[in-house]
């Protein structure tokens, strides 16, 4: 479980996040939603500790994220950014072979249990097809599997992931979202920020909509996306019928 208390943070004097507060149980995913800049990067950003917060307090599973050494801290959280870059030289296998970084001894070498986090990460995102290939050599859908893969490499119970599906054709973006549902199924934390709602709708088992730097409505996905929030938070009506469930095809 992660949680946060009046968390205030920001980049320079400016707090972008207001006192915002909010529990992430374990075997949810959790969509987080809003327009740009009302503070989802900056809220993932500083849940994983590459933002120190003004003020208040994250828990992760009883302790506090100030307390966590960095190697425990980069076991318990695993962060996929909005960026997808990765040296030119390295293949794919390498990429998702980073994710075991926390877990390498002295030498640098992958133990038994990580090689097999690594090929599960392959297999669970399709990957393994393509892991001697060179990284830069892929299209944009193909390297944001790869970088979930890596991801989902560390084993952590948290995974916080910023807009993992943007820019990404309908196959991809559903294809991403079952593996982010599936990382929850299987017990573990899933916070992501998207901006598709009819996906938020479809695969998040909760939701946070965030406005102007603070969380303005926490809970099921129903009941966070009606007609009023949409109205004030993104000037949108709700569609008729709501939102639909689109599916891969077989």
């Amino acid at each position: 479980m992660i949680s946060f208390e009046k968390l205030s943070s920001g980049y320079g004097p400016c707090d972008v996040l207001q006192s915002v507060s909010a529990i992430a149980n374990p075997g949810v995913l959790i969509a987080l939603i809003g327009p740009n800049g009302c503070g989802k990067s900056t809220l993932l950003k500083t849940l994983c500790g590459l933002i120190t917060a003004s003020s208040g307090e994250i828990d992760i599973g009883g302790k506090n994220l100030s307390d966590l050494p960095l190697k425990a801290r980069a076991k318990t959280l695993a962060y996929l950014a909005q960026s997808r870059e990765a040296l030119p030289s390295m293949t794919v296998e390498e990429v998702v072979q980073l994710g075991r970084a926390p877990y390498r001894g002295g030498l640098g070498k992958i133990s038994a249990e990580g090689k097999a986090a690594i090929s599960s990460a392959l297999a669970r995102t399709h990957s393994d097809v393509f892991k001697t290939r060179r990284f830069d050599s892929l299209s944009g859908g193909e390297q944001a599997r790869v970088l979930l893969a890596r991801a989902l490499a560390v084993e952590a119970p948290v995974m916080l992931a910023d807009e993992p599906i943007a820019a990404l054709d309908p196959y991809y973006q559903l294809s991403m979202m079952q593996i982010l549902k599936a990382e929850a199924l299987s017990g573990n934390t899933v916070i992501t920020a998207l901006h598709d709602l009819s996906l938020a709708a479809q695969f998040a088992d909760h939701i946070w909509m965030m406005h102007q730097g603070k969380i303005i409505a926490d809970g099921k996905p129903n009941d966070v996306l009606n007609a009023e929030n949409l109205k004030t938070v993104f000037g949108v009506k709700l569609p008729k019928g709501g939102f639909k469930a689109l599916e891969l095809s077989a």
